[in-house]
């Protein structure tokens, strides 16, 4: 691996950090205004459903524990919401569209590798952080027919756009095998199901895996990354 040693111990930058999502959106009251006194409970009960779906999950939530988190009344609740997975899919949709508006500015205005490694920095940080989350997110997935179909089109754009940026910046050729929407399915998937099986559900499988720290596994998963779409080692020193 092209990558230096002490590399391995550098810190994360400050643009690749990542915060608790309820408490992203708690930032929210204070920052934005409210047309009416009815949104701003709306918006109450989406900060407590993000809070309690990090913290009990999808599966062994309740609206009740919702309304704990809001401090409203149970009644309150059905004003908003149908039921909890109507708020479920609404705060996981936008959690996952939050994670990747700061993924494209985290890898913006920097070198190729840089910018692989800085999006990979910041989405172990936001597993780390979010762990909950990103479990209801494919929880919701598997079981919610109406969460896939407001979630495929959505992803669907993400991959396009790494497959426009991988044909434009890349190496991969078009007689390689796969097309550039192969290999970005292919990239992010290797990213996101193994930050999946080491961070959210912590298989022991990985503890023996010789990665000393989240610096490391960024930089391991940037470094195949960047292999796969320039076909090349990163450059010597990074």
């Amino acid at each position: 691996m092209a990558v230096k040693a002490q590399q391995r111990a550098a810190p994360a930058s400050n643009g690749s950090k990542a915060e608790k999502y309820a408490e992203h959106l708690a930032a929210g009251m204070t920052s934005r205004s409210f047309a009416s006194k009815g949104d701003r409970t709306k918006y109450r009960l989406k900060i407590a459903a993000a809070q309690a779906l990090e913290e009990i999950g999808y599966q062994d939530v309740k609206v009740s524990d919702i309304c704990t988190y809001a401090d409203v009344a149970l009644g309150t609740f059905y004003v908003y919401y149908r039921d909890k997975n109507e708020i479920a899919i609404e705060v996981v949709l936008d959690f996952v569209e939050h994670l990747y508006d700061r993924a494209r500015q985290v890898g913006r205005g920097t070198g190729e590798f840089d910018a692989i490694l800085n999006t990979n920095r910041f989405f172990v940080a936001a597993y780390r952080v979010n762990a909950g989350l990103m479990q209801c997110h494919l929880q919701l997935q598997s079981q919610l027919p109406e969460f896939r179909q407001l979630w495929r089109p959505r992803h669907q754009t993400w991959i396009e756009n790494l497959a426009r940026s991988i044909s434009r910046r890349g190496n991969y050729k078009e007689d390689m095998p796969g097309s550039a929407v192969a290999v970005a399915h292919a990239l992010e998937g290797m990213v996101f199901h193994y930050l999946y099986a080491v961070i959210v559900s912590r298989d022991s499988l990985f503890d023996q895996e010789g990665l000393s720290g989240d610096e490391d596994l960024a930089l391991m998963l940037s470094t195949l990354w960047y292999r796969a779409v320039y076909c090349k080692d990163p450059p010597a020193g990074r």
